[in-house]
Protein backbone atom coordinates (compact mmCIF):
# COMPACT_ATOMS: atom_id res chain seq x y z
CA UNK A 1 0.00 0.00 0.00
CA UNK A 2 2.85 2.58 1.07
CA UNK A 3 4.64 2.01 -2.29
CA UNK A 4 1.96 2.76 -5.03
CA UNK A 5 1.49 6.05 -2.54
CA UNK A 6 5.11 6.96 -2.87
CA UNK A 7 4.99 6.08 -6.14
CA UNK A 8 2.08 8.29 -7.33
CA UNK A 9 3.30 11.28 -5.04
CA UNK A 10 6.75 11.40 -6.40
CA UNK A 11 5.21 11.05 -10.14
CA UNK A 12 2.49 13.68 -9.40
CA UNK A 13 5.41 16.29 -8.18
CA UNK A 14 7.78 15.31 -11.04
CA UNK A 15 5.11 17.59 -13.14
CA UNK A 16 6.91 20.65 -11.22
CA UNK A 17 10.40 19.74 -12.02
CA UNK A 18 10.66 17.67 -15.48
CA UNK A 19 8.77 19.10 -18.19
CA UNK A 20 9.72 17.02 -21.06
CA UNK A 21 9.76 13.21 -20.72
CA UNK A 22 11.60 11.56 -24.22
CA UNK A 23 10.86 7.84 -23.63
CA UNK A 24 11.87 5.04 -25.53
CA UNK A 25 11.39 1.18 -25.74
CA UNK A 26 9.48 0.79 -22.97
CA UNK A 27 7.77 -2.36 -24.73
CA UNK A 28 10.74 -4.39 -24.44
CA UNK A 29 11.11 -4.15 -20.41
CA UNK A 30 10.05 -7.35 -19.13
CA UNK A 31 7.71 -6.47 -16.22
CA UNK A 32 6.48 -10.56 -15.46
CA UNK A 33 9.91 -12.12 -14.39
CA UNK A 34 12.33 -11.52 -11.37
CA UNK A 35 14.88 -9.06 -12.84
CA UNK A 36 17.87 -6.86 -11.61
CA UNK A 37 16.67 -3.94 -12.63
CA UNK A 38 19.96 -1.73 -14.13
CA UNK A 39 21.44 1.73 -15.34
CA UNK A 40 24.09 3.96 -16.03
CA UNK A 41 24.10 6.51 -12.83
CA UNK A 42 24.67 10.19 -13.87
CA UNK A 43 22.26 11.84 -11.11
CA UNK A 44 22.59 10.07 -7.64
CA UNK A 45 19.01 9.05 -5.97
CA UNK A 46 17.21 10.96 -8.94
CA UNK A 47 18.13 8.28 -11.36
CA UNK A 48 16.11 5.49 -9.13
CA UNK A 49 13.10 7.84 -8.83
CA UNK A 50 13.08 8.26 -12.91
CA UNK A 51 13.09 4.45 -13.01
CA UNK A 52 10.47 3.60 -10.78
CA UNK A 53 8.38 6.10 -11.22
CA UNK A 54 8.22 4.25 -15.16
CA UNK A 55 7.87 0.57 -13.45
CA UNK A 56 4.51 -0.95 -13.18
CA UNK A 57 6.42 -3.49 -10.93
CA UNK A 58 7.68 -2.47 -7.31
CA UNK A 59 11.01 -2.26 -6.61
CA UNK A 60 13.89 -2.83 -4.06
CA UNK A 61 16.65 -0.16 -4.44
CA UNK A 62 20.43 -1.16 -3.19
CA UNK A 63 21.74 2.05 -1.70
CA UNK A 64 24.89 3.20 0.16
CA UNK A 65 25.42 1.37 3.32
CA UNK A 66 27.21 4.28 5.01
CA UNK A 67 23.58 5.92 4.86
CA UNK A 68 22.02 3.36 6.98
CA UNK A 69 24.24 3.72 10.23
CA UNK A 70 22.03 5.43 12.02
CA UNK A 71 18.85 3.70 13.62
CA UNK A 72 16.41 6.31 12.65
CA UNK A 73 17.98 6.13 8.80
CA UNK A 74 18.10 2.88 8.91
CA UNK A 75 14.08 2.25 9.53
CA UNK A 76 13.25 5.64 7.67
CA UNK A 77 15.56 4.37 4.39
CA UNK A 78 14.34 0.32 4.83
CA UNK A 79 10.91 1.99 4.78
CA UNK A 80 11.26 3.34 1.53
CA UNK A 81 12.01 0.32 -0.04
CA UNK A 82 15.66 0.41 0.53
CA UNK A 83 18.93 -1.89 1.44
CA UNK A 84 22.52 -1.08 2.11
CA UNK A 85 24.88 -2.60 0.21
CA UNK A 86 28.50 -1.47 1.68
CA UNK A 87 31.95 -0.44 0.27
CA UNK A 88 35.14 -2.04 2.56
CA UNK A 89 35.93 1.05 3.55
CA UNK A 90 33.12 2.07 4.64
CA UNK A 91 32.99 -0.68 7.44
CA UNK A 92 35.23 -3.60 7.97
CA UNK A 93 32.53 -6.01 8.18
CA UNK A 94 31.02 -5.03 4.77
CA UNK A 95 31.48 -8.61 3.04
CA UNK A 96 28.99 -10.15 6.02
CA UNK A 97 26.73 -7.48 5.84
CA UNK A 98 26.37 -7.80 2.35
CA UNK A 99 25.61 -11.31 2.59
CA UNK A 100 22.95 -10.98 4.37
CA UNK A 101 21.43 -8.01 2.23
CA UNK A 102 22.04 -10.35 -0.59
CA UNK A 103 20.19 -13.15 1.04
CA UNK A 104 17.01 -10.02 1.30
CA UNK A 105 17.65 -9.64 -1.89
CA UNK A 106 17.41 -13.25 -3.42
CA UNK A 107 14.21 -13.68 -1.01
CA UNK A 108 12.26 -10.90 -2.67
CA UNK A 109 13.64 -12.34 -6.66
CA UNK A 110 11.94 -15.71 -5.36
CA UNK A 111 8.89 -13.77 -4.78
CA UNK A 112 9.24 -12.40 -8.73
CA UNK A 113 9.95 -8.80 -7.44
CA UNK A 114 12.51 -6.53 -8.84
CA UNK A 115 15.68 -4.92 -7.51
CA UNK A 116 17.43 -1.73 -8.45
CA UNK A 117 21.54 -1.85 -8.70
CA UNK A 118 23.88 0.45 -10.34
CA UNK A 119 26.75 -1.81 -11.85
CA UNK A 120 28.94 1.70 -11.69
CA UNK A 121 28.72 1.69 -7.76
CA UNK A 122 28.70 5.18 -7.27
CA UNK A 123 27.38 8.16 -9.41
CA UNK A 124 28.96 10.80 -11.21
CA UNK A 125 27.85 13.32 -12.92
CA UNK A 126 29.03 12.11 -16.33
CA UNK A 127 27.80 11.50 -19.29
CA UNK A 128 29.74 8.39 -20.57
CA UNK A 129 29.53 4.91 -18.51
CA UNK A 130 32.39 4.67 -15.54
CA UNK A 131 34.06 1.23 -14.85
CA UNK A 132 31.21 -1.46 -13.32
CA UNK A 133 31.95 -2.75 -9.60
CA UNK A 134 31.60 -6.40 -10.61
CA UNK A 135 30.95 -7.79 -7.09
CA UNK A 136 27.66 -6.54 -5.99
CA UNK A 137 26.07 -7.90 -8.87
CA UNK A 138 27.48 -11.11 -9.97
CA UNK A 139 26.73 -12.08 -6.00
CA UNK A 140 23.45 -11.50 -6.72
CA UNK A 141 23.05 -13.36 -10.07
CA UNK A 142 25.42 -16.53 -8.49
CA UNK A 143 22.85 -16.25 -5.71
CA UNK A 144 19.99 -16.28 -7.90
CA UNK A 145 20.85 -19.15 -10.27
CA UNK A 146 22.21 -21.34 -7.07
CA UNK A 147 18.40 -20.95 -5.74
CA UNK A 148 17.03 -21.55 -9.23
CA UNK A 149 15.20 -18.17 -9.94
CA UNK A 150 15.24 -17.48 -13.74
CA UNK A 151 16.70 -13.98 -13.33
CA UNK A 152 16.64 -11.45 -16.29
CA UNK A 153 19.26 -8.20 -16.26
CA UNK A 154 17.18 -5.53 -17.63
CA UNK A 155 19.18 -2.51 -18.80
CA UNK A 156 17.80 1.14 -19.05
CA UNK A 157 19.82 4.12 -20.16
CA UNK A 158 19.11 7.38 -18.58
CA UNK A 159 20.01 11.04 -19.95
CA UNK A 160 19.29 14.58 -18.81
CA UNK A 161 19.22 18.12 -20.21
CA UNK A 162 20.91 19.34 -17.25
CA UNK A 163 22.00 18.38 -13.47
CA UNK A 164 21.84 21.65 -12.67
CA UNK A 165 18.97 23.32 -13.90
CA UNK A 166 14.88 23.32 -13.54
CA UNK A 167 12.66 22.30 -15.55
CA UNK A 168 15.00 19.70 -16.95
CA UNK A 169 14.16 17.54 -20.01
CA UNK A 170 14.88 13.77 -19.03
CA UNK A 171 14.89 10.47 -21.01
CA UNK A 172 14.00 6.86 -19.98
CA UNK A 173 15.19 4.02 -22.87
CA UNK A 174 14.39 0.31 -22.21
CA UNK A 175 16.65 -2.21 -23.98
CA UNK A 176 16.11 -5.88 -24.20
CA UNK A 177 16.19 -7.97 -20.96
CA UNK A 178 19.53 -10.34 -20.76
CA UNK A 179 18.25 -13.50 -19.64
CA UNK A 180 20.98 -15.16 -17.29
CA UNK A 181 19.98 -18.66 -17.96
CA UNK A 182 21.49 -18.35 -21.42
CA UNK A 183 24.96 -18.11 -19.64
CA UNK A 184 24.41 -21.12 -17.79
CA UNK A 185 28.11 -23.66 -17.51
CA UNK A 186 27.05 -26.03 -15.73
CA UNK A 187 24.55 -27.00 -12.30
CA UNK A 188 24.22 -23.32 -10.63
CA UNK A 189 27.36 -22.05 -12.80
CA UNK A 190 26.90 -19.25 -14.86
CA UNK A 191 29.21 -16.84 -16.35
CA UNK A 192 28.88 -14.01 -14.79
CA UNK A 193 31.61 -11.97 -16.38
CA UNK A 194 30.02 -12.34 -19.59
CA UNK A 195 26.47 -11.21 -18.74
CA UNK A 196 28.67 -8.06 -17.55
CA UNK A 197 30.58 -7.59 -20.63
CA UNK A 198 27.03 -8.37 -22.66
CA UNK A 199 25.20 -5.81 -20.34
CA UNK A 200 28.01 -2.87 -20.57
CA UNK A 201 28.22 -3.25 -24.58
CA UNK A 202 24.61 -2.55 -24.31
CA UNK A 203 24.32 0.48 -22.21
CA UNK A 204 27.89 2.06 -23.98
CA UNK A 205 25.70 1.81 -27.11
CA UNK A 206 22.49 3.41 -25.94
CA UNK A 207 23.62 6.17 -24.34
CA UNK A 208 25.20 9.50 -26.66
CA UNK A 209 28.10 10.88 -24.10
CA UNK A 210 26.39 14.11 -24.51
CA UNK A 211 23.74 16.15 -22.42
CA UNK A 212 19.82 15.63 -23.84
CA UNK A 213 18.49 17.97 -26.30
CA UNK A 214 15.21 19.29 -25.62
CA UNK A 215 12.84 18.63 -28.26
CA UNK A 216 11.59 21.65 -30.11
CA UNK A 217 9.07 23.82 -28.14
CA UNK A 218 5.66 23.88 -28.81
CA UNK A 219 3.89 27.07 -29.46
CA UNK A 220 2.78 28.34 -25.62
CA UNK A 221 -1.12 28.90 -25.21
CA UNK A 222 -1.52 32.56 -24.45
CA UNK A 223 -3.68 31.67 -21.23
CA UNK A 224 -0.68 30.32 -19.44
CA UNK A 225 1.85 33.39 -19.84
CA UNK A 226 -0.37 35.04 -16.90
CA UNK A 227 -0.75 32.91 -14.49
CA UNK A 228 2.92 31.41 -15.43
CA UNK A 229 3.98 35.50 -14.44
CA UNK A 230 1.56 35.01 -10.83
CA UNK A 231 3.47 31.94 -10.56
CA UNK A 232 7.03 33.40 -10.85
CA UNK A 233 6.48 36.34 -8.45
CA UNK A 234 4.29 34.57 -5.98
CA UNK A 235 7.07 31.84 -5.99
CA UNK A 236 10.48 32.94 -6.88
CA UNK A 237 11.46 34.40 -3.65
CA UNK A 238 10.80 30.29 -1.75
CA UNK A 239 12.32 29.26 -4.91
CA UNK A 240 15.70 30.91 -4.56
CA UNK A 241 16.08 30.53 -0.84
CA UNK A 242 15.73 26.67 -1.10
CA UNK A 243 17.63 26.75 -4.26
CA UNK A 244 20.43 28.60 -2.49
CA UNK A 245 20.60 26.51 0.79
CA UNK A 246 20.61 23.30 -0.82
CA UNK A 247 23.49 24.73 -3.30
CA UNK A 248 25.68 25.49 -0.03
CA UNK A 249 24.55 22.02 1.25
CA UNK A 250 25.83 20.01 -1.73
CA UNK A 251 28.57 22.46 -3.23
CA UNK A 252 31.18 20.12 -4.67
CA UNK A 253 29.07 17.27 -4.37
CA UNK A 254 26.97 14.92 -6.80
CA UNK A 255 23.54 15.87 -4.56
CA UNK A 256 22.15 18.80 -5.47
CA UNK A 257 19.35 17.94 -7.75
CA UNK A 258 17.81 14.79 -5.77
CA UNK A 259 18.07 17.19 -2.77
CA UNK A 260 16.58 20.12 -4.47
CA UNK A 261 13.55 18.17 -6.07
CA UNK A 262 13.06 15.95 -2.19
CA UNK A 263 13.28 19.50 -0.62
CA UNK A 264 10.66 20.56 -3.17
CA UNK A 265 8.36 17.68 -3.17
CA UNK A 266 7.85 17.49 0.49
CA UNK A 267 9.01 21.51 2.00
CA UNK A 268 6.32 23.41 -0.72
CA UNK A 269 3.23 21.59 0.06
CA UNK A 270 3.78 22.14 3.60
CA UNK A 271 4.22 25.79 2.88
CA UNK A 272 1.36 26.30 0.98
CA UNK A 273 -0.60 24.35 3.85
CA UNK A 274 0.30 26.38 6.67
CA UNK A 275 0.01 29.35 4.65
CA UNK A 276 -3.63 28.77 3.62
CA UNK A 277 -4.41 27.62 7.51
CA UNK A 278 -3.15 31.58 8.00
CA UNK A 279 -5.28 33.07 5.70
CA UNK A 280 -8.15 31.18 6.27
CA UNK A 281 -8.19 32.38 9.88
CA UNK A 282 -7.34 36.14 9.23
CA UNK A 283 -10.07 36.03 6.25
CA UNK A 284 -12.62 33.31 6.17
CA UNK A 285 -12.22 29.63 4.92
CA UNK A 286 -12.78 30.52 1.05
CA UNK A 287 -9.69 32.53 1.12
CA UNK A 288 -7.48 29.93 2.52
CA UNK A 289 -8.80 27.10 0.26
CA UNK A 290 -8.76 29.16 -2.80
CA UNK A 291 -4.92 29.99 -2.16
CA UNK A 292 -4.13 26.23 -1.31
CA UNK A 293 -5.74 24.89 -4.86
CA UNK A 294 -4.72 27.98 -6.73
CA UNK A 295 -0.84 28.66 -5.90
CA UNK A 296 0.23 25.17 -7.08
CA UNK A 297 -1.77 25.64 -10.90
CA UNK A 298 0.07 29.14 -10.34
CA UNK A 299 4.10 27.33 -9.73
CA UNK A 300 2.65 24.59 -12.16
CA UNK A 301 2.13 27.11 -15.38
CA UNK A 302 5.75 29.11 -14.77
CA UNK A 303 7.82 25.48 -14.33
CA UNK A 304 5.90 24.57 -17.45
CA UNK A 305 6.39 27.79 -19.50
CA UNK A 306 10.28 28.08 -18.35
CA UNK A 307 12.31 27.20 -21.03
CA UNK A 308 14.81 24.10 -20.76
CA UNK A 309 18.24 24.61 -20.57
CA UNK A 310 20.68 22.21 -22.10
CA UNK A 311 23.89 22.42 -19.65
CA UNK A 312 27.21 23.29 -21.71
CA UNK A 313 29.56 21.58 -19.74
CA UNK A 314 30.58 18.20 -17.58
CA UNK A 315 30.83 19.28 -14.19
CA UNK A 316 34.57 18.23 -12.34
CA UNK A 317 35.48 17.13 -9.34
CA UNK A 318 32.05 16.26 -7.52
CA UNK A 319 31.86 13.59 -4.78
CA UNK A 320 30.16 11.64 -3.32
CA UNK A 321 29.27 13.14 0.00
CA UNK A 322 27.54 16.18 1.51
CA UNK A 323 29.38 19.51 3.34
CA UNK A 324 28.92 18.77 7.29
Amino acid sequence: MLYPLLKSYVKFGLNWYVTEWQIKNLEFVDQKNPALLVSNHPNSFFDALVIAVHSPAEILFLARGDAFKKPIANWALRTFFMLPIYKRNDDEQADIMNAFTMDECVKELSKGNKILIFPEGVSRNQLTLQPFMFKGMTMLIERAIQRDIPLQIQPYALGYSSFDEVPKAVSIEGMSPIDSTNYLSGPNQVETEKIMMDLREKLEFNLTGEFLTPSQKKQQKVWIKIPAQIGYYTHNWFYQLVKKQIKKKTEGSIFYDSLLFGVLLFGYPILIFLLSIILGNIFNFTTGFLFFILMPVFSYCWVNYSPIKKQEYVPEGRGNALRK
